[in-house]
């Protein structure tokens, strides 16, 4: 692998590990049971199930059941956490540059 590509699949790979962190931790505060319920493992009687971050493209349950699926809102999604990997990807080899100007500068 390219030394040039490596910063920027750290950036990206970091921010990307990041969005998907954020997606857990709103799939556990969202439903009213917490992450074990979205996994169907929870002993909730009556919970509903909610999933996405920042766009909410999943909700399923309640008392009366309905379920909802919004593909356009999933793509969305997934569109947002790319983008701001690919922006994380590029910051990372902005202040490698950085550095190294600055490195090259004291020497």
């Amino acid at each position: 692998m390219p030394t040039s590509l490596r910063p920027f699949l750290t950036g990206f790979l970091l921010t990307l590990l990041l969005f998907l962190a954020a997606n857990l931790l709103a799939a556990h505060l969202q439903p009213d049971c917490g992450l074990p319920a979205f996994f169907n493992m929870s002993g909730c009687a009556d919970d509903i199930r909610r999933a996405g971050f920042p766009l909410q493209f999943y909700e399923e349950g309640g008392f009366a059941y309905r379920s909802n699926f919004d593909v356009v809102t999933f793509m969305a999604d997934i569109f947002i956490g790319l983008t701001f990997s690919i922006e994380g990807g590029l910051t990372v080899i902005a202040l490698r540059l950085g550095l190294r100007k600055k490195q090259e500068v004291e020497h």
